[in-house]
């Protein structure tokens, strides 16, 4: 095997695949990276059991070949290499790879490809075409909300679905829950799948901010993401997802209006006293159009007013300032709506207009 890349590319693709691999595993095909070399281009791929990551990159071949690289070693190389404008690898006999460049070479272990598995094939029966920016943007508005070391799988995951003609992400930790949706290019069959937290984690660092079409397809109990240049496999959490739709307040008696930078400014001071309680708790306090914001712990006191639009009737609710900070943070927009059915109700967090991105917050039991 012997071919020619540019230093830069092959730097991105190995910090890509590297996502998937498994160290401290004792198992050298699990923590390696394998190189496949063909035609006009490298694929380099990695496996941890959980997640398997593709990336192409073009190249100069001049000989085909595969063999697998230790991932960590390989991944700290590259990016030492990624200044380079074009940088030479070459299979040796004695069992080892040979960068070269410039007048420098330097060579790393490689090992056999046996037992090292492939992508696989899989079928397009059931699948969503969606543009790579909406794809991130459903799984951003939503992977805050999934739990981080509740022994639960369900709610350490996240749900993506098809429902009728717009495709919906959720994620719930049991305190809160994020829903965004976004209407795809096209879709075929009931796509549902739920996927590890970590995994749309890992995916959402590989997603881009481009309108390229992403093909997500369901086969079995695997999912795949086709980003054309890049592969992404992963197997599916088996179980039922929770109805998040029975925490939705249903008769809304106070609808808030307010300026999110104002609020996520008076969050933040509160939060210097909130962060004492266990619980974070925040006490807000709504009348005559008045948004009051309250905190206070042994070590100090924080009570602001901001000005707002409220509809309805008066509201005192207590939540939990760091579930309320990340919900906004979702909002990119000047102002948001909080939807508040009572003070033992949950809050829905929400734009101003339409349901792309809702965020369900439930109440703190006040004193």
């Amino acid at each position: 095997m012997k071919f020619c890349c540019n230093g830069t590319d092959l730097a991105n693709a190995t910090n890509i695949v590297s996502k998937a691999l498994a160290p401290n595993k004792n198992i050298p095909i699990l923590e390696g990276i394998r190189i496949d070399a063909h035609g006009e281009e490298i694929t380099l791929s990695a496996y941890n059991q959980e997640l398997y990551i593709q990336k192409t990159v073009k190249a100069d071949v001049f000989a085909e070949g595969s063999l697998v690289v230790n991932g960590k070693i390989l991944n700290d190389y590259a990016n030492k290499l990624a200044t380079l404008e074009q940088v030479e690898v070459e299979k040796q006999i004695n069992g080892k790879i040979r960068f070269s460049f410039g007048k420098s070479s330097s060579e790393i272990n490689f090992y056999d490809i046996q037992n090292f598995p492939t992508l696989g094939e899989y079928q397009e029966d059931i699948y969503i075409k969606i543009k790579e920016c909406d794809l991130r943007e459903i799984f951003e508005s939503s992977i805050f909300c999934a739990a981080v070391s509740d022994s639960r799988a369900i709610l350490k995951s996240c749900k993506i679905e098809t429902i009728g003609a717009v495709v919906e992400t959720v994620c719930l930790d049991g305190y809160r829950v994020g829903i965004g949706r976004k209407t795809p290019a096209s879709s075929s069959g009931n796509f549902k799948a739920i996927i590890l937290g970590k995994i749309i984690g890992d995916i959402i660092k590989i997603l881009s901010d481009s309108d390229e079409i992403v093909t997500v397809t369901k086969t079995g109990n695997t999912v795949v993401f086709d980003l054309g240049h890049t592969k992404i496999r992963t197997s599916t959490v088996e179980g039922e997802f929770y109805k998040y739709e029975t925490s939705l307040p249903k008769n809304i008696r106070t609808e808030i209006t307010i300026n999110k930078d104002e609020l996520e400014q008076c969050l933040n001071r509160a939060g210097i006293i909130s962060r004492e309680h266990f619980y974070n708790n925040i006490v807000i306090t709504v009348e005559n159009s008045v948004f009051n914001v309250f905190a206070e712990s042994e070590k100090g006191k924080v009570d602001e007013n901001l000005d707002c639009k409220s509809v309805g009737d008066s509201v005192k609710i207590c939540l939990n300032n760091k579930y309320l900070q990340e919900a906004l943070a979702r909002i990119k927009e000047d102002y948001v709506q909080i939807h508040i059915e009572s003070a033992n109700r949950p809050i829905l967090v929400s734009r101003m207009e339409g349901d792309e991105y809702r965020c369900i917050i439930l109440p703190v039991k006040m004193a």
